[in-house]
């Protein structure tokens, strides 16, 4: 009974989509917040425990918030990305609309993160 359990958790796992866009690149990451629309950029490194702890409230943020993108940096894998946005702290969360930064949030607070998106995304 433990093995079925398990193996349909896994296959629910691995039927999960992410909805927060990894980018690599910094013309991608040009490209991607050159939009009217509220973008969320979370800059993290996976070495980084707060990333790892507020990762699955991101994930929540980006279903419930249909109508912002959400992004995700590895500083580490981009570091022209990080450098080209000031990040020198993980993690960040950089909100764009048209292709311009109006916001930003330092550290792994949930609060912040929310009450950021609820002001800037109109």
């Amino acid at each position: 009974m433990l093995r079925t359990t398990f193996a349909a958790r896994r296959l629910q796992f691995a039927r999960f989509q992410s909805t927060v866009t990894q980018l690599k690149t910094l013309p991608e990451f040009q490209k991607a917040i050159a939009t009217k629309q509220l973008s969320v950029v979370d800059f993290y490194a996976t070495w980084c425990g707060p990333c790892k702890a507020i990762s699955p409230h991101v994930e929540k943020l980006s279903t419930k918030y249909q109508d912002v993108s959400f992004y995700k940096v590895d500083v580490d894998e981009s570091p022209d990305i990080a450098g080209f946005c000031g990040v020198s702290a993980m993690p960040t969360f950089l909100f764009t609309k048209n292709g311009q930064a109006i916001g930003k949030v330092v550290g792994a607070d949930p609060r912040g993160l929310n009450q950021g998106i609820e002001d800037l995304k109109d």
